[in-house]
């Protein structure tokens, strides 16, 4: 799937990305880029924290679907063992099984 971009600010110049979404017209771009740069660093701090919380909500959800049977403590290991990969898994947690994510 090929996306286009529109060319809308100059990079050297804002520190808002520097295209448009093939989906977003660049007036609501240009709309949602001055709604962010009017929040303040705190602001933005806690809307950061709420989106990867909730995708690590989405991301423990998909491997309690996919294995029904983990453990609240395995579904922890398997998501570890997924971002960080079987090596480091396994300087943390030796002995584990590895769970699949």
């Amino acid at each position: 799937m090929r996306t286009q971009s529109v060319l809308l600010y100059d990079y050297q110049v804002s520190s808002n990305p520097p295209a448009v979404p093939a989906d977003t017209s660049p007036e609501v771009w240009r709309i949602q880029m001055d709604a962010i740069a009017r929040r303040t660093p705190a602001e933005r701090l806690v809307e950061w924290d709420a989106l990867n919380t909730a995708i690590a909500q989405m991301e423990a959800d998909g491997v309690r679907r996919r294995h029904p049977h983990y453990s609240d403590r395995d579904v922890f290991l398997a998501i570890v063992r997924h971002r960080h990969g079987d090596e480091l898994f396994q300087a943390a947690w030796p002995g584990e099984p590895l769970l699949q994510p």
